[in-house]
């Protein structure tokens, strides 16, 4: 049984608000506390999309860069049903609860293929998003936390006791709420995508819901080295963005393959 690539999930839908389950108030001591649950529990769950095969790169955007994830989620949004086609892919490596990559190396997950039969099914039946556009601001806040964390720090505090609204909000203003993900140990833009959306060990698969929220227009991600993990890679995302003191975000179309 191989450890692999841990996600992470905080979602807050404005500053001053913790809306998760237990998490109480939106102090200080709330957000820690209910942080570090997250810390654990994903800590504990074994990912099993951290060494994807050959097929999970996408053409053109299997660099590790943070615009090729944005692009890669919008591939997913727009056209879910392709999306599924990806995943059903992997779906034919599995083997019971156990991914069998080439060279027989074998991966044990926690559900085994009902999650990927049950992200399956969740992109078959999706409707198609708008694309999120992608915000230079939101992705220095991303790079940010990628260097903060290169020396094998995790979670979604900063060294600085940050979080994700904070880090967005020192390159721009945001409306409509907020929501950060984390991928470790994934060294492509498909491989990060596919595994934050089967969400596997994460019943709510809040990962997943991050990517598919309508509410959510922009959006920004950054790559980095991981002392521990090898890579990492941090997503934002939000309502609305005003960028200071930078041109207009851009919109990323998935190119369709």
């Amino acid at each position: 049984m191989r450890q692999g690539g841990v996600n992470w999930l905080f979602e807050r839908c404005a500053l001053g608000e913790v809306p998760l389950a237990g998490a109480g108030s939106g102090t200080a001591a709330a957000y820690n506390c209910h942080n570090m649950r997250l810390q654990l529990s994903a800590a504990l769950f074994l990912s099993f999309v951290s060494a994807l095969p050959a097929f999970a790169a996408g053409k053109d955007d299997d660099a590790a860069s943070g615009r090729a994830v944005i692009r890669e989620m919008n591939l997913a949004r727009q056209n879910p049903a392709l999306y599924a086609t990806f995943v059903q892919e992997l779906r034919g490596q599995m083997n019971g609860n156990v991914l069998v990559l080439p060279g027989h190396t074998r991966i044990r997950t926690k559900e085994g293929t009902a999650a990927v039969d049950e992200a399956i099914r969740f992109l078959r039946n999706a409707h198609s998003l708008p694309p999120l556009a992608l915000s230079r601001g939101m992705s220095r806040a991303a790079a940010d936390h990628c260097a903060d964390q290169a020396g094998g720090g995790f979670g979604h505090e900063g060294r600085d006791r940050s979080h994700a609204g904070e880090r967005i909000a020192r390159y721009g203003n945001f409306s409509g709420g907020w929501a950060e993900n984390i991928s470790y140990g994934k060294s492509t833009a498909r491989a990060v995508v596919i595994a934050l959306i089967i969400d596997d060990g994460l019943p709510a698969r809040k990962h997943r819901t991050n990517i598919f929220n309508p509410s959510y227009g922009y959006a920004g991600a950054a790559f980095g080295r991981h002392a521990r993990f090898g890579t990492m890679c941090s997503m934002d995302f939000a309502g609305g963005y005003a960028e200071r003191g930078e041109s207009a975000a851009d919109t990323l179309v998935a190119r369709n393959f």
